[in-house]
């Protein structure tokens, strides 16, 4: 009994012993290293090819070509080509012309010498084809001489043939009541002569382009 108070004894001696120790020191412990990523290769941004347009072929408008007139090679008149006359009717003034022998319309001018010009068109006549009558929708007329250019297109840009007619488009006659007239056929063609005379008896106008040497056929009424 007395041993096992001695042992209890001992017991509880070692135990107040060690709460009493000092509590043995600790090493420090090393605060957690803040633990970085390591870094990673960024990635540079590619450059990612975007293909050129391509030349799309556009189509260029096509032009188109005015047509052009093509001069026919034109021979000329005929060697026995000659004015007949000129005379106006209906607001539209005509010169005829003879033995043209063209088988095509023939374009002209007409300049009346004084810085006025005309257009004329000059198709065959439909009676005779030898011949041709121009006319023109500008009435002109109180002059005698008026020179004519001929052209074989219609834009009056290839001359062939020029010379100055007289003519009786004065129409001075028309002013007088005293005219004798006479209008003769020959060779198929009306020619006319005319005269006309003033209050004195003196000729104040005449015209004749008859050819008297010619196969005479008859008298005509007036001409055209």
């Amino acid at each position: 009994m007395h041993k096992k108070i001695q042992l209890l004894f001992a017991i509880i001696t070692i135990l107040a012993v060690s709460a009493c120790a000092k509590p043995t020191a600790q090493a420090p412990t090393q605060a957690p290293s803040r633990t970085l990523p390591l870094p990673t290769n960024t990635l540079l941004p590619t450059a990612t090819f975007t293909p050129s347009p391509t030349a799309t072929a556009t189509s260029m408008p096509t032009l188109t070509q005015t047509p052009t007139y093509t001069v026919t090679p034109f021979p000329g008149f005929g060697a026995r080509f000659k004015f007949y006359q000129a005379w106006t009717k209906n607001e539209i003034t005509y010169f005829y012309f003879m033995y043209a022998q063209v088988d095509q319309t023939v374009y002209a001018t007409v300049d009346d010498l004084e810085g006025n010009q005309y257009a004329l068109t000059c198709p065959p006549d439909e009676q005779y084809p030898d011949d041709i009558r121009c006319y023109s929708e500008t009435l002109f007329k109180g002059k005698t001489d008026y020179k004519v250019t001929f052209y074989s297109d219609p834009e009056r840009q290839y001359p062939f043939f020029e010379n100055t007619f007289t003519t009786s488009l004065n129409t001075n006659y028309m002013d007088y009541d005293n005219c004798e007239k006479e209008y003769r056929i020959y060779d198929g063609k009306c020619y006319s002569a005319i005269t006309c005379y003033g209050e004195n008896g003196e000729v104040v106008y005449t015209f004749d382009n008859i050819p008297y040497d010619g196969n005479f056929e008859g008298y005509a009424l007036p001409c055209p």
